[in-house]
C-alpha cells in the first residue's frame, strides 16, 4: 500500500513517468498483483485476498501506464474487479461483497460488526468514486458512479460529515467523499457538499489546521484533538481544493502551517491516523506524513497556479 500511495503522490507532484523511481515503484506493483482476480493486497504478505482500498491505490498509481502492452492486461483486469465489488447498495467494502449485516442481530458478541462484517464505507466509496472518476472516465451519468454518490448522500451523518473506517475518523471520511463526489461530477452547491464544508469549517483547530482524535472511532462522533495533525490538515486542505475555485486566505494560512509542520518530528506528524478495530488498535503509518501532505499541495498548486489570492 505504501509504495502505491507513495507513486500517486509523486504522479500528483508531476513527476514523469519515465523516472527512475516511479518505474521501479510500478513494477514492484505489477508484481505484487493478485492473478487470480486481478486485485491488490495491502503487502507482499496477503497472498489471499485483496481488497478494495489497496486495489484502487495500486490501478492509480499504474494509470499513467496503462495503455502499454506489460500494463494494460493486469490495468483493465483490476478496473473490471473494482467494479465488480459495488455492493447492492451502491457502495463499495474493503473484502466482502455484500455482507450481512443480519448477523450482528443473530450473535451478540463484542466488535463483531468490525471483525466478522465488512459493510459499505464512506472511505472506500469516495475513493473509489474518485479514482473511477479521475482515471477511467466515468462520472455521475454512469449507474455505477451515480449509485455510489446516492449511497454517500444517504449515508452522510447529521453534522454533514462521514465517518471513515480505515482512517481516523470523520475528516478523512469527509475528505475521501467529498473529493470522490466533485470528481463524479457534482458541484460545489449541493447540499451534501455545502453541509460537508461547513461541518470541515467548524472543525478547524484554533492553531489553523486539523486534529483529530483516535476516540472519534470509538464514541461514533467527533472528537478534536487539542492540536493538529499534519496527516489530518492534508487531508482537510485537499477537501478546500477540491471545492473552491479560488483560494481563500483561510487556505493560504493553513498552506503555510502544513509546510511548517511537516518538517517537525512531533505529536502532530506521529499521531496515529490509521484505524484497525475501533478500540482495540490503530496504525501510524510512517509515509502518511509525507505522502498527504504532497498530495493536497500538489493539487493546491496546480489548480490556483494562475490565481492570485483574495485579500
Amino acid at each position: 500500500m505504501d509504495t502505491a500511495l507513495a507513486a500517486s503522490a509523486m504522479q500528483a507532484a508531476g513527476i514523469h513517468s519515465d523516472d527512475p523511481s516511479f518505474q521501479r515503484a510500478t513494477g514492484f506493483l505489477i508484481e505484487q498483483r493478485h492473478t487470480q482476480n486481478g486485485g491488490w493486497g495491502f503487502s507482499k504478505s496477503n497472498s489471499i485476498h485483496p481488497d478494495v482500498d489497496d486495489t484502487q491505490a495500486a490501478l492509480r498509481a499504474l494509470t499513467p501506464f496503462a495503455q502499454e502492452p506489460h500494463y494494460r492486461t493486469a490495468w483493465r483486469a483490476g478496473v473490471s474487479w473494482l467494479l465488480e465489488r459495488q455492493n447492492k447498495d451502491g457502495g463499495w467494502a474493503a473484502f466482502e461483497k455484500n455482507s450481512r449485516s443480519s448477523l450482528v442481530r443473530l450473535l451478540n458478541l463484542q466488535n463483531l460488526a468490525d471483525t466478522a462484517l465488512d459493510p459499505s464505507a464512506a472511505d472506500l466509496t469516495g475513493r473509489t468514486i474518485e479514482f473511477l472518476s479521475r482515471n477511467v472516465g466515468m462520472d455521475y451519468s454512469h449507474p455505477t458512479i451515480s449509485m455510489g454518490v446516492d449511497w454517500l448522500v444517504k449515508h452522510q451523518q447529521e453534522d454533514g460529515s462521514w465517518k471513515g473506517r480505515w482512517g481516523i475518523s470523520y475528516i478523512y471520511g469527509t475528505w475521501a467523499s467529498v473529493t470522490g463526489m466533485r470528481a463524479a461530477g457534482l458541484p460545489s452547491s449541493h447540499p451534501s457538499i455545502i453541509r460537508a464544508m461547513k461541518w470541515l469549517e467548524s472543525a478547524r483547530l484554533s492553531d489553523l489546521g486539523w486534529g483529530e482524535s483516535c476516540m472519534s472511532d470509538i464514541e461514533d462522533h467527533f472528537v478534536p484533538l487539542t492540536y493538529s495533525t499534519v496527516v489530518h490538515t492534508a487531508w482537510a486542505l485537499d477537501t478546500l481544493v477540491a471545492v473552491h475555485e479560488q483560494p481563500t486566505s483561510a487556505m493560504q494560512q493553513t498552506l503555510s502551517c502544513l509546510l511548517e509542520w511537516m518538517q517537525e518530528e512531533s505529536k502532530r506528524t506521529n499521531y496515529p491516523t490509521g484505524a484497525g478495530l475501533p478500540g482495540q488498535f490503530y496504525i501510524h503509518y510512517h509515509s502518511y506524513r509525507y505522502i498527504w501532505p504532497l498530495v493536497a499541495i500538489s493539487h493546491y498548486a496546480q489548480k490556483y497556479e494562475h490565481t492570485q489570492m483574495r485579500n
